[in-house]
């Protein structure tokens, strides 16, 4: 799941950009979950370009962000959790939250160590937006 978050047609905010191959939206990781090179075994016939997924640094929500705010708090974690484990290697998702996430953070980095990344784009105090990507699998 890439999210493609709109951005002003002249932002007057940082923005991040970040690579997400087409090739693995399509096919997702190739690794198989064994820690290889998440990109071994992949052919490169067909393969489109790389699409670029642009990530503006605002407090406000956009559309294409994950916002668990209206979910119950024992719904979140779930939610949050069956998102990440849908991303592919390149893949990201903002997460938007009523407090600060340290927590799942602390989570991921134990169970799935190195593979995904963290980067706060807004932090509170009634608002926080996260960019969680997948570096890489397994």
């Amino acid at each position: 799941m890439t999210t493609t978050p709109t951005t002003p047609a002249t932002p007057t905010t940082d923005t991040v950009e970040q690579q997400v191959g087409a090739d693995e939206q399509a096919e997702g990781c190739a690794c198989g979950g064994c820690g290889c090179d998440d990109t071994a075994g992949r052919s490169t016939a067909g393969q489109a370009t790389d699409d670029t997924v642009a990530i503006t640094r605002k407090p406000e929500v956009e559309p294409t962000d994950l916002d668990v705010r209206p979910l119950p708090p024992a719904q979140r974690h779930e939610r949050i959790l069956a998102t990440v484990a849908a991303l592919v290697p390149g893949e990201a998702f903002v997460l938007v939250n009523d407090h600060d996430p340290k927590p799942l953070r602390y989570q991921l980095d134990a169970e799935q160590p190195g593979q995904i990344a963290w980067e706060y784009l807004a932090e509170g105090p009634e608002l926080w937006r996260v960019l969680l990507t997948r570096e890489r699998c397994c």
